[in-house]
């Protein structure tokens, strides 16, 4: 431990983590009471074995069960890993120098790690959508509560300031109460009413805002909340201090929202409260106090941890925080009872997440939900649904998530985010799922309007040609040879065509089937697309022409209207209008000769 601890892998290199430390001190703690028990009086003595025998004991410590100290890797898969770090310790420090030691735990462990990487290991659920909303307006609508009745709080707090230094009472705890009773009653309401859960709900918005690891959210102090201008624009932050990447702990901003820097503020507006209590708490009753209350009272005071308080009515009371928080009562997510819908098991399914837990320990490790099961929310599935959310919603890339969740490497950020790239994959799916569908309905449209003698357009006129000319009952095959393909019914050229179009556009005079490739996209001067090869008009198209004409048509007049002088001006005008009611005049006499020829007549 110490070697680890303070020189790293060698002699100057990069210390451990303590809780790096552990979990490879753990395993071989174990490891030598395993070989304690067969008789191995040190490490060192594995180097005489036969490799036979050492073979043995490594593969029984690593699947014998907990009661006869192995590591029970058959079922819990994940410990090949743990046994993996630990043991390659005893080389790494000389205690084995056998050449083949390595070389064995290497063929023991690292395929069953890959193994349990591709099978068994569960990644922290994404919080549903469902789950999620419930829980940010149930924190932000408490926060809200709590805001409008802090003024009234914040009073009766400071009546019951003055039991404490009225009272003189041995027992501080009692100080309020037998000084201040009617201020300490109506404390007591408003505190469970409006503010008791008012740590849970801040700890739940910051988690769900910024993709705080759980560690840094504890480590958050009174006051940390606050805003700035930037641009223009209000950016609200939260500032916590960082250990996990760094030998010290460093103080760096998180990126928040309005509702997490509210509830921040309102919280840090309490804990003030308490700390004037604990500060008179301390001058007219320290001599009351043993050693290790004043210590608290010290380090609580100093220390100013935003969750660092439990909110009670009497004293000040400071307590430590601990990973998932665990040391605080009022952190446990388990109160937040939100039961899982239909919509949600859906999205769990397709995110492959439908499990309570992935804790081995839990009794629930990987086993489903159902319908009406509360969910299970634990502090890091907030930051995984943060970067899933952010990437899925292409709110931001692997960058922006790697510089809010302060990773050093672009390939941690992408563990938290691969999740979101799978929802746009998905999404990319559906979209080509749909092109292919809109394409397959296009080209029905325009084969069958062909067939009805109603299209128009360079490439409407030219599949009528070749529709009339299609090899069933004729006698000779128009299209048979190697370079052309060979359609015998109207379906078949519709596969063929849908099958073939890379996009078809739809645009309101008619169908483009040339797609991005298309230089000419002038929708509002279409006569550019009259004798195009790859631009369509059925009668879904003909109300657009109908409006051209007569647009085209009023416009022209009025020009016309105009004296000789300004007629000029409008000359390069009249001639677009002019293509474009002749382009109108062609479509409508293909769509609609009958309507044509009535006006021809009139």
């Amino acid at each position: 431990m110490l070697l680890l601890l303070h020189s790293g892998a060698r002699e100057g290199g990069t210390p451990y983590k303590w809780l790096s430390v552990t979990l490879r001190i753990r395993p071989l703690a174990r490891f030598s009471g395993y070989c304690a028990r067969r008789g191995l009086k040190s490490f060192r003595t594995l180097d005489q074995l036969p490799s036979l025998k050492l073979r043995t004991i490594l593969l029984g410590f690593l699947m014998d069960s907990e009661e006869d100290g192995g590591m029970n890797a058959k079922v819990f898969t994940s410990c090949y890993k743990s046994a993996r770090d630990a043991l390659k310790c005893l080389s790494m420090y000389a205690l084995v120098v056998r050449s083949d030691f390595a070389e064995l735990v290497n063929e023991l462990t690292l395929p069953e790690i890959d193994r349990h990487e591709t099978q068994h290991r569960l990644r922290h659920a994404i919080i549903p959508t469902g789950v999620m909303k419930r829980v940010i307006t149930e924190a932000a609508g408490y926060v809200e509560q709590a805001e409008a009745k802090f003024d009234e709080f914040a009073a009766v707090f400071r009546e019951t300031h003055q039991g404490i230094v009225a009272a003189k009472c041995v027992d501080p705890a009692a100080a309020v109460y037998s000084t201040a009773r009617k201020a300490a009653r109506r404390l007591k309401s408003l505190l469970y009413e409006y503010f008791r859960d008012l740590q849970l709900h801040t700890y739940a918005l910051v988690l769900a805002f910024t993709g705080m690891r759980d560690g840094e959210a504890g480590a958050l102090k009174t006051g940390c909340a606050g805003r700035r201008t930037e641009g223009g624009e209000t950016v609200f932050y939260v500032r916590s201090m960082l250990s996990k990447t760094d030998d010290n702990a460093i103080s760096l901003d998180w990126i928040a929202n309005e509702p997490a820097w509210r509830a921040v503020a309102l919280l840090s507006k309490v804990n003030e409260l308490y700390y004037e209590r604990a500060r008179l708490v301390q001058q007219h009753y320290g001599e009351h106090l043993a050693e290790d209350e004043k210590n608290i009272f010290r380090h609580g005071l100093a220390n100013r941890w935003l969750f660092g308080l439990r909110l009670t009515v009497f004293t000040a009371n400071f307590v430590r925080y601990t990973k998932g928080g665990d040391g605080i009562h009022a952190l446990n997510l388990s109160h937040y009872r939100i039961p899982v819908t239909d919509a949600d098991m859906v999205q769990l399914e397709e995110m492959e997440c439908n499990y309570r837990s992935v804790a081995g320990n839990s009794g629930n490790r990987g086993k489903p939900y159902r319908v009406g099961d509360p969910f299970n929310l634990t502090a890091h599935q907030f930051r995984h649904t943060f970067a899933w959310f952010i990437i899925a919603n292409r709110l931001g890339d692997l960058d922006d998530i790697k510089y809010q969740f302060k990773h050093l490497h672009r390939a941690m950020t992408f563990v938290y985010a691969e999740r979101g790239f799978k929802s746009l994959n998905e999404l990319r799916s559906v979209i080509e799922h749909f092109e292919t569908f809109v394409s397959g309905r296009s080209v029905n449209d325009i084969v069958q309007s062909v067939v009805a003698g109603r299209v128009a357009g360079g490439g409407g006129e030219r599949l009528a040609r070749m529709l009339a000319s299609l090899n069933s009952g004729m006698s000779d095959e128009v299209f048979g040879t190697e370079q052309q393909p060979h359609f015998r019914n109207v379906k078949d050229v519709v596969t063929f065509t849908t099958r073939h179009s890379e996009s078809i556009r739809g645009l309101p005079h008619g169908y483009c089937t040339k797609g991005p490739s298309c230089k000419i996209r002038n929708a509002a001067d279409p006569s550019h697309c009259l004798y195009c090869d790859t631009y369509f008009a059925t009668p879904k198209h003909l109300p657009y022409w109908r409006a051209i004409k007569a647009n085209c048509e009023a416009r022209i007049g009025r020009i016309d209207g105009m004296p000789n002088e300004a007629r000029g001006q409008f000359q390069a005008f009249r001639q677009s209008l002019e293509d474009n009611l002749f382009a109108a005049n062609r479509i409508i006499y293909r769509l609609a000769p009958e309507e044509s020829n009535t006006m021809d007549a009139r």
